[in-house]
């Protein structure tokens, strides 16, 4: 069943990002307690590393996606684990799309100028993805 969220996730991430090319700025603009809205065009991955590359990070995240779509596919998993890959596979697949469609990714929001990297819904997808995976959900304790 989650899997049928990859394509959920993926327009909810794509339209967030149309909405903030559309409104934003690269000036900060505050939004909720703790969270800001700025614009920023990243050419790299997270925390803005290897950057100038779009090209070769968007076949990257594309190649990531399509194999963790291929994986879920065939793989019978858990529901947690199927969450857990479906949030990481529309991540990947999302910020893939920037790459390779614009050249760069569109990041929004920001928990604070200065405080942390500007980062997306893609970004936040597979961050919770991860976390999902590493957390030790019905294992044994001992």
């Amino acid at each position: 069943m989650p899997v049928v969220l990859i394509p959920l996730l993926l327009v909810a991430d794509q339209m967030s990002k149309l909405w903030a090319l559309a409104h934003l700025d690269p000036a900060p603009r505050h939004f909720l307690p703790g969270l800001y809205l700025t614009l920023v065009h990243n050419t790299g991955v997270a925390f803005g590393l290897f950057k100038g590359n779009p090209l070769l990070l968007g076949v990257f995240s594309l190649v990531v996606g399509f194999l963790l779509l291929l994986y879920l596919a065939r793989a019978r998993n858990d529901t947690l684990t199927t969450l857990a890959l479906s949030l990481i596979t529309a991540g990947a697949l999302g910020n893939a799309i920037d790459r390779l469609g614009r050249g760069w990714v569109v990041d929004f929001l920001d928990i604070g100028p200065g405080l942390w990297p500007v980062f997306n819904l893609a970004d936040s997808f597979v961050v919770i993805g991860v976390l999902l995976l590493l957390l030790p959900w019905g294992k044994p304790r001992g």
